[in-house]
């Protein structure tokens, strides 16, 4: 499974994932939208996937979840952002796109042809749907 995980995984059409971790995957699964993919996360951990996006093109990001109600900690929630940067921080977050939903979609013109790193974050934990078009 450890190996699998170092594996990239290039998509040109939709794919799902069908293994999920609730710990920070230690390399990120890459993706060519449309691509739709499937995840737990949750904690103090995170998912990170890299979308490569090309400059004109319009992206659009959006999350949903399997709602849940945990008596002590609430309602579930699930995230995501877009950065520029490999790691998981602030700093990349990109400064272009809007979003809507509440923060449940994200759509861009993309400005730059490059590879762009989506975060999924989770409280307390959620079974998530993340969903990447292009036009």
């Amino acid at each position: 499974m450890r190996e699998l995980r170092r594996l990239s995984i290039f998509l040109g059409f939709a794919v799902a994932l069908l293994a999920a971790s609730s710990f920070a995957r230690e390399h990120p699964w890459t993706l060519r939208a449309p691509a739709t993919v499937h995840g737990f996360v949750g904690g103090e951990s995170h998912d990170t996937y890299v979308v490569h996006a090309v400059a004109g093109q319009t992206l659009s990001i959006s999350i949903s979840w399997k709602p849940e109600h945990d008596p002590d900690l609430g309602d579930n929630h699930a995230e995501f952002w877009v950065g520029t940067l490999p790691d998981f921080n602030a700093d990349g977050l990109v400064k272009f796109g809007q979003e809507s939903n509440d923060g449940k979609n994200w759509t861009a013109t993309i400005p730059k042809t490059s590879n762009y790193f989506v975060y999924v974050v989770a409280h307390p934990t959620a079974h998530y749907t993340l969903r990447f078009r292009n036009k």
